[in-house]
């Protein structure tokens, strides 16, 4: 069973996200998407001989989660490392604010590890039909983070992302003009 505290994540596309509840459950039941999980080897995911993937954490446990205000990243446009920061698009580019990051706003912060967080977020959904655009969605993520200016997220069905800071001159138009001092100061 995959146990949730080592799960690395933030908010997945809209299209590709199970919800909680029932889909979760399916996806922890279906030996074809666990095996999946096995292969991928996520945050150190290994199948036991009953086909389970349980979740090794390898990096020093903190002795009782600690809830915190913030991740430790710096504020500004971080872009995914498969990206150049001069080529960035919307689909690569994640703005780090001190109240969230991107579309999601933190609403709780624990400390799990070292330099692992799980993180509570409620998403603005931006798939919602007219006339539901404040409804948001909400997700329990996890951050890696790997340096002061860099962090992983792997997302509740497996796939993950490494992002690196850009200094905001380096980006293209519009992100390079824009003033994100209101959300990052």
């Amino acid at each position: 069973m995959i146990r949730d505290q080592a799960i690395v994540a933030a908010a997945p596309p809209y299209s590709q996200s199970p919800k909680r509840g029932k889909d979760m459950a399916m996806i922890r039941n279906d030996p074809a998407r666990v095996a999946f999980a096995c292969i991928l080897a996520v945050a150190g995911a290994s199948c036991d001989a009953a086909g389970e993937a349980p979740v090794a954490v390898d990096a020093p446990q903190v002795a009782e989660a600690q809830v915190l205000d913030g991740l430790p990243l710096g504020p500004g446009f971080y872009v995914r490392t498969d990206a150049e920061c001069g080529a960035a698009s919307s689909a690569t580019l994640a703005l780090v604010r001190r109240d969230g990051i991107g579309e999601c706003s933190f609403v709780r912060i624990e400390r799990i590890a070292e330099s692992r967080y799980r993180v509570e977020e409620s998403c603005r959904n931006r798939q919602a039909p007219p006339g539901r655009e404040h409804e948001r969605d909400e997700f329990t993520q996890a951050y890696e983070i790997l340096a002061e200016d860099r962090y992983r997220i792997t997302f509740e069905y497996g796939e993950s992302a490494e992002f690196r800071f850009c200094p905001q001159q380096s980006l293209p138009d519009p992100w390079r003009g824009n003033d994100i001092s209101d959300v990052t100061g």
